[in-house]
């Protein structure tokens, strides 16, 4: 039941704050900036964040003969001049070492990030505090003291991410962290951007101890990672679909106990892969992020985890990145497709899943429903002139299915209600009406498209519409719904039908003299 008059605090919307591309040569492809553009028409997100700023194919350092060092922007500005034409407020993310200042030639991933230390610190500093410098010259110092400059990329995946000591990262840190201060004390630094959350609290600590400056916190974590310690979830102290959450809850609770509330909890990735059929951690070929239960699991996290974090960084927008190779068809087994996008920017069901969760503004609703799935969840906001609803049922992968039915109370006002009635438009995502993968998959996987598939896709991915006119008793009406596995649905109340053009007398003469006028010459007029 709904409490009239009673509401909950509104959603800080922390997944809004940040989305992930994979690389920043990516963000140089006519095709990625169109999709970006379409993401911040269709959701609006604050800031990005990817790899490689410094990677060699941008040609950002050069060495002399001598050693002395130079750099070279304009590759560069070209990656950050689109996203700050979006309105993107960039996290910088501090890597791959250059190979002109690193001191090994050790890389990782298919395009070969440089993951070794550099041959001397100063360099490395002088090359944080020039790229600093440089946007601040380009852009403006109000802008570039919004950003956020993040050192490195999971360097506790040590050999991989990493190839120094965990002392040698906190040395890149300090580094990185005296370039950037030097350029303006106001501009933000961070760290240690570590796979899972169990550096950060060993990390704040040392920064606490050494003195060197600290303006927020980063880790990952996926729901993934439960399936890679304990396989089939079995032996896991987490309940079901509640081990990621419970992790971040967690290391917000360390950070405040210590003396760190102050510390922005910042996310900088994230996604919705938890593991393959047979209840294994798979990081290549899992299809998670692309089907229908990624829309579910997503708005499970966004929701569940916005008390504990600032910024919630999905990764990644789109299926362009190209970690374990090129990625070239709409859905496949040998690459990652962590996107919200395919890579022809057709939706996925998440991308969706994210579009509504963003309208979900205002004070909430309490309801708690009976009979529901464990882990479906709901949300009923008022923002002002209307009121929105949102619904899912999430399930863990390896449960078994349950459908959700019944009657969703929405809280209606006077001045909505029309002749005792509303009208309420809900959006459902299922598959093929919201949720392309499962459409692609019944046509065979092809790994390359005709022009007819390519059609019937683009239809599959995009959400069905209804229309409900429910009665109003007692400031509340009741929408029936019945929600499958992993499905989700959107209802927003409409204003009453002012100014519709049905129903009312119309200047027939006028317009007749009008049509008349516009008739192709020597065309019959009746």
């Amino acid at each position: 039941m709904i409490e009239l008059g009673k509401t909950e605090a509104p959603l800080k919307h922390a997944w809004r704050q940040s989305v992930c591309i994979g690389r920043a040569a990516e963000i140089l492809r006519a095709s990625v900036q169109e999709q970006l553009r379409y993401a911040q028409r269709e959701i609006g997100y604050r800031r990005i964040r990817f790899h490689a700023s410094f990677h060699d194919e941008l040609g950002v350092v050069g060495a002399e003969k001598d050693g002395r060092i130079y750099f070279r922007w304009g590759l560069l500005d070209q990656v950050y001049d689109v996203l700050v034409e979006l309105g993107f407020e960039p996290i910088v993310e501090l890597n791959p070492m250059p190979s002109a200042i690193a001191s090994g030639d050790q890389a990782f991933f298919g395009y070969k990030m440089n993951v070794t230390p550099p041959r001397e610190w100063k360099l490395w500093e002088e090359l944080c505090g020039a790229v600093a410098r440089h946007f601040v010259e380009r852009y403006g110092l109000q802008r570039v003291r919004n950003w956020l400059f993040e050192v490195w990329n999971e360097p506790n995946l040590n050999r991989h991410f990493w190839t120094g000591t965990e002392e040698e990262y906190y040395q890149l840190y300090a580094s990185a962290a005296r370039g950037i201060k030097g350029v303006d004390r106001q501009l933000r630094v961070g760290g240690p951007a570590s796979a899972g959350t169990e550096m950060a609290l060993p990390f704040v600590r040392w920064c606490r101890k050494e003195g060197v400056p600290l303006d927020f916190v980063s880790t990952h974590n996926y729901p993934m990672n439960e399936y890679g310690k304990w396989p089939r979830r079995e032996g896991s102290p987490h309940p079901p679909g509640m081990a990621m959450v419970e992790e971040f809850r967690a290391c917000r609770e360390a950070l405040d106990a210590e003396g760190f509330g102050h510390l922005p909890n910042v996310v900088t990735e994230w996604n919705t892969l938890h593991c393959d059929e047979e209840g294994r951690a798979k990081w290549v070929g899992c299809k998670d992020c692309s089907r229908l239960f990624s829309a579910a699991a997503a708005l499970h996290y966004a929701v569940a985890i916005d008390p504990y974090v600032e910024v919630f960084s999905y990764w990644t927008l789109n299926d362009s990145m190209e970690e374990a190779g090129v990625t070239a068809e709409p859905f496949g087994p040998r690459n990652q497709y962590y996107g919200l996008m395919t890579i022809d920017g057709l939706p996925k069901a998440a991308f969706h899943a994210f579009k509504y969760l963003g309208r979900m503004e205002g004070p909430r609703w309490n309801w708690v429903p009976e009979d529901k799935p464990a882990l479906a969840g709901s949300l009923i906001t008022d923002e002002c002139v209307t009121t929105r609803a949102l619904l899912w049922n999430f399930h863990e992968p390896l449960s078994c299915s349950q459908e959700w039915k019944g009657f969703l109370p929405i809280p209606i006002k006077d001045e909505l209600i029309q002749n005792g009635k509303v009208l309420v438009i809900t959006v459902l995502l299922s598959r093929g009406g919201g949720s392309v993968y499962e459409t692609w998959e019944a046509m065979g996987g092809p790994v390359t498209l005709t022009r007819i598939e390519r059609e019937a896709l683009a239809a599959a991915a995009q959400p069905r519409h209804y229309l409900h006119w429910l009665e109003v008793r007692e400031g509340i009406a009741k929408l029936p719904f019945v929600l499958q596995r992993d499905e989700v649905l959107f209802a927003e109340v409409c204003p009453p039908r002012i100014g519709s053009a049905l129903g009312k007398e119309i200047c027939d003469a006028a317009l007749d003299v009008l049509n008349r006028a516009l008739q192709y010459p020597g065309a019959v007029v009746f």
